[in-house]
């Protein structure tokens, strides 16, 4: 069996902690510092291994979200972000990631106590590697494409598990030639952003052969729409997002014991379980 930590389980599960109006599921929750801490600390006691803090959506345009998310500034990024983290990190509560595309708030974030910098375009922004070099942070590299819509050439993928080991490898150079340390780079497959839901399922199934790449696997398939999508092509009413626990634990499992290091979720207590219970089966 791989080394558990003292939670008793070697997978780590990070909460989600959106301090947005906006984002796809969980908007409008913890808006204010008081209500971010309290989510975060509620998170924490549920058995969250890390608080993944966002501050702007990342939501894709589309059919299942309509426009996406609208742009925000990088000031007001900050002004939800900095509190929480900065409380979070002084009273020590929590091994806290900054989830962001942002240089600059990925700067300011981590000079507030963040060790982690969860970057969902891949490595797109220097300034965002640079800042991760120079902290010595852990730094997350999601698969993505565009503004992740499932349209156009985002969608033109030969064999989706080659295209998108090969396009992570190249956000891996990105890093490695801004100075981040291999052993620091996590990587995402970036589940539902510019993949239909078969892309998912498919990456999800060849999670082994991602890790192969030889950096740690982080997966975030919570509440995700291709659940929905798996819902309807099986003749089924597609479920809102809070009514998607039952998917993601499913792919938070094959998650598991397919090697995932990591699962970034929304309903941390039973995913714990989840874990705990995959763990088992798979040792």
């Amino acid at each position: 069996m791989p080394a558990t930590d003292s939670k008793g389980r070697s997978c780590q599960v990070w909460g989600v902690l959106n301090v947005t109006p906006d984002s796809f599921s969980d908007g409008g929750e913890a808006c204010t510092p008081e209500a971010a801490f309290a989510k975060a600390s509620q998170l924490l006691a549920d058995g969250a291994d890390v608080i993944d803090v966002g501050g702007a959506s990342s939501r894709p345009a589309g059919a299942t979200y309509g426009r996406g998310a609208s742009a925000v500034s990088t000031q007001e990024e900050l002004r939800r972000v900095l509190p929480v983290i900065g409380r979070l990190a002084s009273e020590k509560r929590a091994r806290v990631s900054i989830d962001t595309v942002s240089g600059e708030v990925a700067e300011a974030a981590l000079r507030a106590g963040a060790r982690i910098v969860n970057d969902v375009s891949g490595g797109a922004s220097v300034a965002l590697l640079r800042a991760a070099a120079a902290h010595e942070a852990e730094l997350v590299l999601m698969h993505n494409r565009g503004d992740g819509r499932l349209a156009g050439n985002n969608l033109a993928y030969g064999d989706v598990v080659e295209d998108v080991m090969r396009e992570l490898e190249q956000a891996v150079a990105r890093a490695r030639e801004q100075g981040v340390l291999a052993e620091r780079i996590w990587l995402d497959p970036g589940i539902g952003f510019a993949k239909t839901a078969a892309h998912s399922v498919s990456l999800l199934s060849a999670l082994p052969r991602l890790r192969s790449l030889g950096h740690r696997v982080l997966v975030g398939p919570s509440r995700k729409s291709f659940i929905a999508e798996v819902e309807k092509a099986a003749g089924r009413a597609a479920s809102d997002p809070s009514q998607r626990l039952g998917g993601s634990i499913a792919a938070v499992t094959v998650a598991v014991l397919h090697g995932a290091h990591a699962v970034r979720v929304h309903d941390v207590r039973e995913t714990c379980q989840a874990v705990l219970v995959s763990e088992a089966v798979r040792s």
